[in-house]
C-alpha cells in the first residue's frame, strides 16, 4: 500500500539551528502511527514541520503523492491534513457547538451530517454542546478540538501530545476515540509522552533522539525490544 504521508530526509528546525536532521517516516491509509523519544528528540517539531509551521532546509514532505514541502498550513488542510496541537486548541469562550463550526471554516452547504459523524465520535461533547469550551475538563477540551479538526474530514489528523496532563482515564478515551477515528479511514500520526500505552495502541512507531531515527517497527515490536525498553521507555 502506498503511503499517504510521506516524509523523506527532513532537514528543518527554528532561526538558524537544525533540530531534524534527515528524518523519514511515513503513514498509510487508516493508519495509527506513533512519534516516541525522550525530551529534545524532534517529535513535536516534525509535526510542526508536516504542517508548515517551520522552515524545511532539506527533504520532502508528500500527502498522497503530491509534494507539499513549503506549503503555507491552510494549503495544506485543503490538501488533506488537519493539526491539533497540545495547548492553545479551542476557542475557550465559545461554545462546543461554536467551536466545531469554526472547524468547518472551508466547508460549505449542510453542515448536519458533519455534526452527527463528530457527535457519534465524542458522545460527551453532544450532552455538551451548549456549555462554553472553556468550562470543560482537559479531556474533554481535547475532544472539542479533535472534533473541530474532523469537521473538515482531513485524510489524516495530526495529534502533538493529545494526552499530556490527562487523567488515566481520560487518556484511555482519547486512545479508544482515536481507534474509532482510525476505523472511520482516517489516518493519524501522533506524538506521545506517555511512549508504552502509545504503542500498545499504534499500528507502528518511530522512535527519535536528537532529531534522527533511532528505531521504527510496529507497536508491538517497538515494545518487546530491550535496547528501546532499556533507552526510552523505562526498562
Amino acid at each position: 500500500m502506498k503511503p499517504l504521508l510521506q516524509m523523506t530526509d527532513l532537514h528543518g528546525g527554528y532561526g538558524d539551528a537544525n533540530i531534524l536532521h534527515g528524518v523519514n517516516l511515513h503513514v498509510a491509509p487508516a493508519e495509527i502511527v506513533v512519534i516516541v523519544g525522550p525530551n529534545g528528540a524532534g517529535k513535536s517539531t516534525a509535526m510542526k514541520a508536516i504542517f508548515g509551521l517551520l522552515k524545511i532546509r532539506g527533504g520532502s514532505v508528500t500527502v498522497g503523492g503530491v509534494d507539499i514541502t513549503g506549503w503555507e498550513p491552510n494549503r495544506i488542510v485543503e490538501a488533506g491534513v488537519c493539526y491539533v496541537p497540545q495547548v492553545d486548541n479551542v476557542f475557550r469562550e465559545m461554545t462546543v457547538h461554536e467551536n466545531l463550526e469554526m472547524g468547518a471554516f472551508l466547508r460549505s452547504g449542510d453542515l448536519s451530517a458533519a455534526y452527527d459523524r463528530v457527535y457519534g465520535l465524542f458522545p460527551d461533547l453532544k450532552e455538551r454542546r451548549k456549555a462554553l469550551a472553556g468550562n470543560l475538563s482537559g479531556g474533554q477540551r481535547q475532544m472539542v478540538a479533535m472534533g473541530r479538526a474532523l469537521m473538515l474530514e482531513p485524510k489524516i489528523l495530526l495529534l502533538d501530545e493529545p494526552t499530556a496532563g490527562l487523567s488515566p482515564k481520560y487518556m484511555e478515551q482519547i486512545f479508544q476515540i482515536s481507534r474509532d477515528v482510525r476505523d472511520t479511514g482516517v489516518a493519524i500520526l501522533l506524538v506521545e509522552q506517555h511512549a508504552k500505552q502509545a504503542l500498545a495502541f499504534a499500528d507502528r512507531g518511530y522512535v527519535l533522539a536528537s532529531g534522527c531515527n533511532r528505531h521504527e517497527g510496529t507497536g508491538a515490536d517497538l515494545l518487546a525490544d530491550r535496547d528501546v525498553a532499556d533507552m526510552f521507555l523505562g526498562g
